[in-house]
């Protein structure tokens, strides 16, 4: 990953929007074409990540006056709703740009491919897809990030227990990429049992479900590490609420077993901040989803304008990671603007 242009480019991300309003005209080549610019992410149904890709890439858009449409397919991993979203994309000829999170790493290039061809500028965030009609890709590193969640998880129960990992939606990317980081981190702690790993849809229900079904088996677990905080929030309600009615039933024991499992959530979204402020969840993964939409517009700025070409840019460009935990959390916060009601 090209992590020096990263990292200079996220020092400049907060001032990036007014940094391109100044440099000659790029505002005005863009108004001239009259072209917008598509936001398509994954899904934008019960996904708070790839919702925040959106609205970071808007905030950016409307700063640099340009105006915008937001997309949605019906799933993670419904590869056909983009599909047929580029297709129409494509026909209505509005557009100059498109920010795209493919839903699945092949079967995307051949469409992504014709969008160049017709003259739209195609940046990927957060996953890849086959294929090189796409400009660059801007992504943090799944595996190496759920990689981390497998240690700092291994560090909070002594690295000695059961653990249990919620899933994101089969078949995507991003899901596996995560299943793989920490499945294969984990092998360096033998006394550490993967008790179960199994999916909880990317959601908040669907992490209540899987849950329920972890602790119908594994009343002993240490640990559970959700691939996506909603997931993590639905963990935490299930043990709070098995909990309560184990106390009572006069079980003391398992009540406590309850409360004290550990979670480990990814994403870093602001509920995930709430929790860790709660002390309901342990930690989280933020790979930025803001800096991924707003560098992505910014890119598609400068080549709408014709001020960059395509081949000024890195295949690859990583968006970093921040492992969050109690003691830096108040400065992620800020980060975020999330301020402690």
């Amino acid at each position: 990953m090209n992590t020096e242009f990263s990292r200079r480019r996220f020092g400049q991300i907060l001032l990036g929007a007014s940094a391109v309003l100044a440099c000659g005209g790029v505002l005005g080549a863009i108004a001239g074409t009259g072209k917008k610019i598509a936001i398509l992410p994954k899904t934008l149904i019960n996904d708070v990540f790839q919702i925040k890709i959106a609205e970071a890439a808007e905030r950016t858009a409307a700063t640099l006056g340009i105006s915008t449409e937001r997309f949605s397919s019906s799933s993670d991993v419904a590869v056909l709703d983009q599909i047929n979203i580029i297709e129409a994309l494509i026909a209505r000829g509005e557009f100059g740009g498109i920010v795209l999170a493919p839903t699945v790493a092949r079967g995307l290039g051949n469409v992504v491919r014709k969008a160049k061809q017709a003259g739209i500028f195609v940046v990927l965030v957060d996953a890849s897809t086959d294929g090189d009609g796409h400009v660059t890709l801007i992504q943090g590193d799944n595996i190496k990030a759920a990689g981390a969640a497998a240690d700092f998880s291994a560090k909070l129960i002594n690295a000695k227990g059961k653990v249990a990992m919620l899933e994101g939606e089969p078949g995507g990317t991003t899901a596996a990429q995560r299943t793989q980081g920490f499945h294969e981190a984990l092998k360096k702690y033998p006394e550490i049992k993967l008790a179960s790993s199994i999916t909880g849809r990317w959601t908040l229900p669907g992490g209540v479900q899987a849950t329920e079904a972890i602790i119908t088996a594994h009343q002993d677990i240490d640990l559970i590490f959700a691939a996506s905080d909603m997931m993590a929030l639905g963990a935490r309600q299930v043990l709070e609420r098995e909990a309560k009615k184990a106390e009572a039933k006069g079980n003391i024991v398992q009540a406590r077993k309850f409360s004290e499992v550990k979670i480990v959530g990814f994403d870093g979204v602001a509920e995930a901040v709430k929790q860790i402020w709660e002390h309901k969840m342990s930690g989280t993964i933020s790979l930025y989803p803001d800096v991924m939409g707003s560098e992505a517009v910014e890119i598609l700025a400068q080549l709408m304008s014709g001020k960059k070409q395509s081949s000024d840019y890195p295949a690859l460009i990583d968006s970093g990671m921040l492992l969050v935990t109690p003691e830096n959390v108040d400065d992620y916060a800020l980060r975020i603007d999330l301020q402690k009601s």
